[in-house]
């Protein structure tokens, strides 16, 4: 018994530390970088620095060097015709759940919140928001921690254990709901279709959405529209459960 329960710590330490890691680099970045910089650019560096200090580890104490963590990137782009509708699909459907349920009100889409992250020029967004960001996050959620959970219980119990974790991660109540979807969505590209690259294309696509819809603040008085609401939220919806279900019938085997 006392041997199990060590284990679960292990294993759950194992998990745990690279997100501790990660936040603790996010803490260091928010002290140590001028005012200036806004709450992006914070978040783009500290995202570098996580992904470098983690790679460096995995090449040093693992053996396992950036080619060997990516070798499925071949395998994800010729899924790429489902990961990334699925990445577009989650997010209109998780912002439109959102909406509808008052969890989010449609203009909580434009206000100064999103323009903490979304006010910044469109190459800083594309870059950090939609590249550095989502690989580190897969890297640390999706590679350190499902990767590793997945090879000791069963797949959907480390699916949504990673999620939930994906979910607190976040630190606020919509955020965390829309990262546990998410998270569950990752899990699946990452088992299925191509290991990290796949689950990275994912997230990349989909916080591209995000940037994009954000963007399209003139338009945003369609999302207090009931009825345009409802329609995209069951459209994309119809449109991630058929990418998920052709990704679930797809081949396990990542190489």
């Amino acid at each position: 018994m006392r041997g199990v329960l060590m284990r679960g710590w292990k294993l759950g330490w194992e998990i745990l530390w690279p997100v501790l890691w990660y936040l603790g680099i996010m803490a260091a970045a928010a002290l140590v970088c001028p005012v200036k910089f806004s709450v992006l650019e914070v978040a783009g560096l500290a995202a570098a620095a996580t992904a470098l200090t983690l790679l460096a580890g995995e090449r040093i104490f693992r053996g396992r060097g950036f080619q060997e963590i990516m070798q499925g990137g071949s395998r994800a782009l010729g899924y790429g015709w489902l990961l990334i509708p699925a990445g577009i699909a989650v997010c209109i459907m998780m912002n439109g759940l959102l909406v509808l349920s008052g969890l989010e009100s449609p203009s909580g889409m434009y206000d100064g919140r999103a323009d903490m992250v979304y006010g910044s020029k469109v190459w800083e967004q594309l870059l950090i928001s939609c590249i550095m960001i989502p690989f580190t996050e897969e890297l640390v959620f999706r590679e350190m921690g499902y990767g590793k959970l997945r090879k000791e219980c069963r797949t959907a119990l480390a699916a949504g254990i990673t999620a939930l974790l994906f979910g607190i991660y976040h630190f606020q109540l919509v955020q965390g709901m829309y990262a546990v979807c998410l998270g569950l969505l990752l899990a699946v590209a990452y088992e299925r279709c191509g290991g990290l690259p796949a689950a990275f294309l994912v997230h990349a696509v989909s916080n591209l959405t995000s940037v994009v819809l954000a963007m399209e603040e003139d338009r945003s008085w369609l999302w207090e529209k009931k009825l345009f609401v409802v329609s995209v939220t069951l459209v994309s919806g119809f449109l991630l459960g058929m990418c998920v279900r052709r990704m679930r019938n797809a081949d396990s085997n990542r190489c």
